[in-house]
């Protein structure tokens, strides 16, 4: 098994397919119970409105990196998703303040976790090269 390039736009993808919809449950699970780490958002409308938006859309681009991977055009897939992993950057570094403010900041870590984690992954792919279709 060689690593290339469509193998880790395979991965990633398959990784956030499944993240996705547990962030999602987790979000209205702690909005509208005060448990896990979503908790803190009990009460407050908004934020798990956005959250629950968000995720699922995340897990939309994750099935078009699927798809993606398979085909002609395996890069742009990788640029895609670095493009949708610098979304929640910037939120987070622009709203800094208010999000160590809240009550969900100790989640915070996890999330640079993952969208940096997602976005060094698509460097190595690109980096990798993509190979023949799959």
């Amino acid at each position: 098994m060689r690593l290339d390039g469509r193998r880790i736009l395979r991965w990633h993808a398959t990784f956030l397919m499944i993240l996705t919809p547990i962030l999602t449950c987790a979000t209205y699970f702690g909005g509208f119970t005060g448990f896990g780490p979503y908790g803190g958002l009990a009460g407050n409308d908004m934020a798990i409105v956005g959250l629950v938006q968000a995720y699922p859309l995340m897990g939309l681009v994750a099935v078009s990196m699927w798809m993606g991977s398979r085909g002609s055009a395996a890069k742009r897939y990788s640029v895609l998703a670095i493009a949708a992993h610098c979304v929640p950057f910037s939120a987070l570094l622009m709203l800094w303040g208010p999000i160590m403010d809240s009550p969900i900041a100790s989640a915070i870590p996890l999330s640079f976790l993952i969208h940096g984690g997602g976005v060094a992954a698509e460097l190595v792919s690109m980096k990798l090269g993509y190979g023949t279709k799959t």
